[in-house]
This record gives C-alpha cells, sequence and structure tokens, in this order.
C-alpha cells in the first residue's frame, strides 16, 4: 500500500511539473506574441479569413473589405494545393503546416499584421498547443487570439453547422433522407460544432452564416452574404443575352451531386433533351474561373432541392439568366423580400421547363439583387457593424 502511495504521489508531481513546464512555455509564447502586436497602431482594421476559403467567399469577403477601404487577407490550408480552383492571399500545403515552425510563423504574422480573425467552420489555423487534449482544436486558437488582443469572429457555410436530421424532417425534397453513407460524416461534422455554440456564445464571439437557410440552425447569428465578382458575371449578361440558340439552353452543374439531388433533376432535363425541347448542358465540374463562360452558352440554371441560395445561383443571377432552385417560403430576411428565382420541387421542374421555353420569358430584378446584396458592400458593412471597425 505504501508503495502504491508513493507511485500515485510521483506520478502525481510529476503530472504537476509537466503542466508547470507547459504553462510556462504557453505563457511565453502568447506575451511574445502580444508584444509583436504592440507596435500595431494603423487607421484602418485588418481583417484575416481563413482557412478553408470554401467556395471562395474567404477571398471575396477579404477583396469586399479592401474595396470598402479596411485592410484583409484570406488563407487556406490545402491538402492538395495543385488541384486548388481557387486563390488566396496566403496559402499553405497542409504538410508544411503540419509543422510547428509553420503555424508559429503564421500566428507571428497574425499578431504583427491583424486586428481581427475569422474563423471558417471552425477549423484551426494555429494550434500551438499541438495536442489533442478532447477539446475541439479551435478553442485553443480562439483563446489565443483573444490573450493577445485580437477580436474573434466564426463563419459557417453549410454543412460545417446543418442539423441534417432537422433539416429531413422540415424539407420534404431534402437530400439527407436518402441514406447515403456520405451523411454520417456530414452529420459528426455539424453535431461537434453545434456542440461548441454555447461555449462560443459564453466567449461572446460573433457567428456569421453565409446563407439566410443558416439561420435556421443559429438564430442569433448576423448573416454575412455570400459575395461574386459582379463585374465579371454582368458582363455576360450584357454582352450574351439569353434564347440566342435555337432551343432553350439548360445548365446544371451541381458541386456534390447526392447533395444537389442529380438523381432526381438528370433524368427530367435528359427526357426534355430527348424531346427536343432543351439543350442539356451538363459538363464536369470545372475551375471557377469557367464559369462565366459556361453562363455565357445557358439561357437557364437549375440548382438544387435542398433550399439553399448559393454562390451559383447569385452568379447566374448576375449574369442576366433565368435561375431555379427550390426556395423554402420562410427563406427570409430583414430587407429581403422577393428574390428572384423561379422555385421548384421535383413534381413542378419539369412543367416550369416546358413553361420557360414556350413562354421565353425575360429575366427581372436578378441583376439588381445580386448587386444590391451579394456584390460585397453589405457584407463589407455587416462585418464593419459588428466589429465596430475602423475603414
Amino acid at each position: 500500500m505504501r508503495r502504491l502511495l508513493g507511485k500515485r504521489l510521483h506520478k502525481y508531481l510529476y503530472d504537476q511539473k509537466m503542466a508547470f513546464r507547459k504553462w510556462r512555455v504557453r505563457t511565453k509564447r502568447e506575451i511574445g506574441l502580444f508584444a509583436i502586436g504592440l507596435p500595431r497602431k494603423l487607421s484602418k482594421t485588418a481583417f484575416l479569413i481563413g482557412p478553408t476559403n470554401s467556395a471562395n467567399q474567404g477571398r471575396e469577403w477579404t477583396r469586399a473589405l479592401i474595396q470598402s477601404g479596411a485592410q484583409a487577407e484570406s488563407l487556406r490550408i490545402s491538402s492538395d494545393p495543385g488541384a486548388e480552383w481557387f486563390t488566396t492571399d496566403i496559402s499553405i500545403a497542409r504538410e508544411d503546416w503540419l509543422k510547428f515552425p509553420r503555424r508559429l510563423e503564421l500566428a507571428r504574422h497574425v499578431a504583427k499584421s491583424k486586428d481581427i480573425v475569422l474563423f471558417e467552420s471552425l477549423r484551426p489555423m494555429f494550434r500551438l498547443e499541438n495536442i489533442r487534449n478532447g477539446e475541439h482544436q479551435v478553442l485553443e486558437d480562439i483563446d489565443l487570439m483573444q490573450k493577445i488582443g485580437k477580436k474573434v469572429g466564426v463563419i459557417f457555410h453549410g454543412s460545417d453547422i446543418r442539423d441534417v436530421d432537422a433539416h429531413a424532417v422540415r424539407s420534404p425534397f431534402s437530400p439527407f433522407r436518402s441514406g447515403k453513407p456520405e451523411i454520417e460524416d456530414l452529420r459528426k461534422r455539424s453535431n461537434e460544432n453545434r456542440d461548441i455554440l454555447p461555449t462560443l456564445r459564453t466567449k461572446r464571439i460573433p457567428l456569421f452564416v453565409s446563407t439566410l437557410d443558416l439561420l435556421h440552425e443559429i438564430p442569433d447569428a448576423h448573416w454575412l452574404p455570400v459575395v461574386i465578382d459582379f463585374e465579371a458575371f454582368n458582363k455576360v449578361a450584357k454582352s450574351n443575352p439569353i434564347y440566342s440558340g435555337a432551343k432553350l439552353r439548360v445548365l446544371y452543374l451541381p458541386s456534390r451531386s447526392w447533395l444537389k439531388s442529380a438523381e432526381l433533376i438528370v433524368p427530367v432535363l435528359e427526357k426534355l433533351q430527348s424531346e427536343g425541347i432543351i439543350e442539356f448542358i451538363y459538363p464536369a465540374p470545372v475551375p471557377h474561373d469557367q464559369i462565366p463562360e459556361l453562363l455565357k452558352d445557358a439561357d437557364l440554371v437549375i440548382d438544387q432541392y435542398l433550399g439553399v441560395i448559393g454562390v451559383l445561383p447569385i452568379e447566374a443571377l448576375a449574369a442576366g439568366r433565368l435561375m431555379m432552385s427550390y426556395v423554402p417560403e420562410d427563406y427570409s430576411h430583414a430587407g429581403v423580400q422577393e428574390i428572384p428565382i423561379i422555385s421548384i420541387t421535383p413534381d413542378t421542374l419539369e412543367s416550369e421547363i416546358r413553361r420557360v421555353a414556350m413562354e421565353k420569358p425575360l429575366p427581372t430584378g436578378g441583376v439588381e439583387f445580386a448587386q444590391k446584396w451579394h456584390d460585397g458592400r453589405m457584407s463589407a458593412s455587416v462585418l464593419k457593424k459588428v466589429f465596430r471597425a475602423r475603414f
């Protein structure tokens, strides 16, 4: 018994000593990072957004901030840099990021040059402790940024926070009713993120969502509208009017086929093509900079039954194209009323396309809608207001 107590006491004292050493190293590092940022006294607030750049939004939000007078950089930590379809201001290969000196270098850069750090999808950027202790890794990063005097926010894009089971109950056309094996991975990830929302609220971390449907998940979040390169897509509307072909040209470009209900949409489009009603444009996924060219050859764009108005529908509207997607009745926000998208369901898709092919209605309101909400000005204004930033 005495020997057992001695071993336990020895282990306890050893654990306390190691905990003290870690605390001392961590504290010394935090003080060093804080000291690096002390000389920063700039008139313009500087942002960092990362590390996922989902749908190129990290880059687009930073571009919008810069155009509004702020300073900003986007960050992407990539598992396959050679296969990236988007560009960011700071791009780090994951194999390099896994090396501690590279993460410390990034933290020093942020300490010196940034005021506000926005974490996308609760993914870590620094992880300087380099341990897994059962807590969500990003909490370590958030605490670090706050301790060295930075403001912090969290942005969610969709699958990173969406409750797939609640969506399946709420939406009659939900792809999460399908039992696909991919759904379990989404469920696990979003559950982990939702579990720490109370912690983020306790820390008074502002929460943002990029699409209005996500207010179902986080009612107290701020809507940070997705941003597109409005001028680039609006050039398509000005130079390539719709209905220039012999048939109605219909574009379907799902990023993930099962999530975008391809099994329900593609057969309808193939049927209408076989009847000679439409010309079905169904390319493989392409780099984002090729999408304007695809839109030049389309009259109508079909999106999904998920109940989300994401990046592609806004780009299609800016390009002067007709847009069809499922728009739930409660898809709204203060100021957002009429959404210039033809709402479809699996039961109405075919008849709506036949109607458009026959009547050839001209798009109305789409360009104006895209410019008002999604050219970047609104998103920059939201960030400026929430963080009381100077720019």
